[in-house]
């Protein structure tokens, strides 16, 4: 039983810290190396789970698992009274997460076919503003179009509201999001939204790791142009007193605690972070090594 007691003990601990990393002060002064931690607790979650049912097939032997199925396929090693229950549950949690999953990546790739059709009819060029798609929209608005032949959107409104330099910071955020994938990173959490709605726990991880998004396009766009002019589009964003919502599927420039990106950017953090990334990331792979050593090493 003790590789069934490794595994819920892990699975726990990375529960228990999903609050503590959203709420955690550190990372907004290292917003990649956040990311880096949640998909490892992400994918420590999704190994312990599967850990968790085989270790159940295979508690009274109490060996590695690896080992532990290769010896099943050859019909040598004995299997728990709990084996039928759960590989049955363990089948039943793959189909629902490889289920939620691809109907996430269905709706969001229905949702951007139709807006990118949208955007084919009704949006028109601006020569100050190459590549960049323009809708007729009172409102302000700025979003990026993710997958293939991703786009820069801005409204007319967005257009008549920030400046010439403060266009130029909204569209080079934009394109970051294009350029790093940022849709990739949440399909997980997404997938898991759709299993479990309701969950206040994962609510909480999926706004975590939005701003997170946010910040390190923030950043991006910081490292080729002024801060400052970023900081001034937000803030017009803020006191334009509403903003066209965006659709969806999409990364909008204004859609993400405004406050808390604009007051990360007005006082940056000053020195190095190397200690505490380190300290970091090795607290996050070891998180993550003990499910995989646990697949492997008996017990």
């Amino acid at each position: 039983m003790s590789h069934l007691l490794h595994f819920a003990v892990v699975l726990a601990a990375c529960l228990a810290a999903v609050r503590p990393l959203a709420r955690a002060g550190w990372v907004a002064r290292m917003p990649r190396t956040a990311l880096l931690t949640w998909q490892a607790l992400g994918l420590t979650v999704e190994l312990s789970l599967l850990g968790l049912v085989l270790a159940a097939v295979f508690a009274p032997a109490n060996r590695g698992l690896v080992p532990g199925l290769l010896n099943l396929a050859g019909g040598g090693v004995a299997t728990g009274p709990l084996a039928p229950t759960a590989l049955a549950l363990g089948a039943a949690y793959l189909a629902a997460r490889a289920g939620a999953l691809g109907l996430v990546c269905r709706d969001l790739a229905r949702h951007r076919r139709r807006h990118r059709r949208l955007l084919g009819l009704v949006a028109r060029a601006e020569e100050t503003l190459p590549g960049v798609a323009v809708l007729d929209h009172p409102l302000p608005a700025a979003y990026c179009l993710p997958g293939r032949g991703g786009r820069v959107v801005l409204s007319s409104g967005a257009l008549r509201l920030l400046a010439p330099e403060q266009r130029a910071a909204v569209v080079a955020h934009e394109r970051a999001h294009l350029r790093q994938r940022h849709d990739l990173v949440l399909l997980p959490l997404l997938g898991w939204r759709r299993l479990l709605p309701h969950s206040a726990l994962l609510r909480e991880a999926v706004a975590a790791v939005r701003l997170l998004l946010e910040m390190c396009a923030d950043d991006a766009c910081c490292r080729r142009l002024p801060r400052r002019d970023l900081t001034d589009a937000l803030a017009r964003f803020t006191s334009a007193g509403g903003t066209a919502p965006p659709p969806a599927g999409v990364f909008a420039a204004a859609d993400t605690s405004v406050a808390a990106r604009t007051a990360r950017l007005l006082a940056p953090p000053k020195g190095t972070a190397a200690p505490t990334r380190t300290a970091v990331l090795a607290v996050a792979a070891v998180a993550l090594s003990t499910p995989v050593s646990l697949f492997a090493l008996p017990l």
